[in-house]
């Protein structure tokens, strides 16, 4: 999923099934709709925060993005 989410930005839809499935997982171990106990930016803190540290699947893809912009921009990073 990284491996795709660094060189194409998914849609929103995508994300939240992600979400879903991360969060289903957390709460019951299997892809059911589970009622979730914590608020999803709850998990996505840093554990020193008092999270769970869970990578947000947008903001990894966006910071993926980010890194590659930032590399072909670089002199001699040209494709």
């Amino acid at each position: 999923m990284w491996y795709l989410a660094a060189s194409w930005n998914p849609n929103p839809r995508m994300c939240c099934q992600v979400r879903g499935v991360v969060r289903d997982f957390i709460w019951s171990g299997k892809a059911t709709n589970a009622k979730a106990k914590v608020k999803w930016e709850t998990l996505v803190f840093p554990a020193s925060q008092g999270g769970l540290g869970i990578i947000d699947p947008k903001t990894q893809s966006e910071a993926l993005l980010a890194k590659l912009l930032i590399r072909g921009l670089e002199p001699g990073g040209e494709p």
